[in-house]
C-alpha cells in the first residue's frame, strides 16, 4: 500500500452579505471537491495548501480561520494499488475571483453554503462543508465583516 499527504483550502468570500464557497471539478475523475494537492518532500500542510490553491486556482490572497484543521482520511485504487490518502484541510477567507488554471482543475464555482453541499461529490467532503460553516457561524471564530 502506498500513502499519499496532501492539504488543501476551504476557500470562503463574502459577496453581498452572502458566504459563498469554492469547489473545483477536478479534471482526472469529474469529482466536485476542494482545492486541494500532495505535500513534496519536507513541505509543511499549510505551505503546500497554499501553494496548490495558487496552481489550481490561482488565488493567493489567504486569511486563514487559525482554529479551523481538519483531517480526511480514506483508500482508493490507483493502477492496481491501494493507495491510503491523508489530506488536511485549512479553512481561509479570500477576495478574490480565482480560475480553474489548466492542469488538474476542469471548472470552478462560488455558492451558497446549500448549493456547495448539494454539489460536492464526496459525503466526506460534505461534512468538511458542515464543520467549516459551524465554525464560520461560532462567535469565536467568526471572520471580519
Amino acid at each position: 500500500m502506498t500513502t499519499e499527504r496532501a492539504a488543501g483550502f476551504i476557500l470562503f468570500r463574502e459577496v453581498q452579505g452572502q458566504r459563498e464557497y469554492l469547489i473545483v471539478k477536478n479534471r482526472g475523475g469529474g469529482a466536485w471537491g476542494f482545492p486541494k494537492g500532495r505535500l513534496e518532500p519536507g513541505e509543511a500542510p499549510q505551505a503546500a495548501a497554499r501553494r496548490e490553491v495558487a496552481e489550481e486556482v490561482a488565488i493567493t490572497r489567504l486569511e486563514p480561520v487559525p482554529s479551523f484543521q481538519e483531517l480526511l482520511q480514506y483508500r482508493f485504487r490507483r493502477r492496481g494499488r491501494t493507495v491510503d490518502k491523508k489530506v488536511v484541510l485549512f479553512l481561509a477567507r479570500t477576495d478574490e475571483e480565482g480560475e480553474a488554471l489548466p492542469g488538474e482543475i476542469q471548472e470552478i464555482m462560488w455558492l451558497s453554503y446549500e448549493q456547495a453541499l448539494a454539489q460536492l461529490t464526496y459525503p466526506e467532503q460534505q461534512e468538511l462543508l458542515r464543520r467549516a460553516e459551524a465554525a464560520l457561524a461560532a462567535p469565536n471564530t467568526r471572520q471580519g465583516n
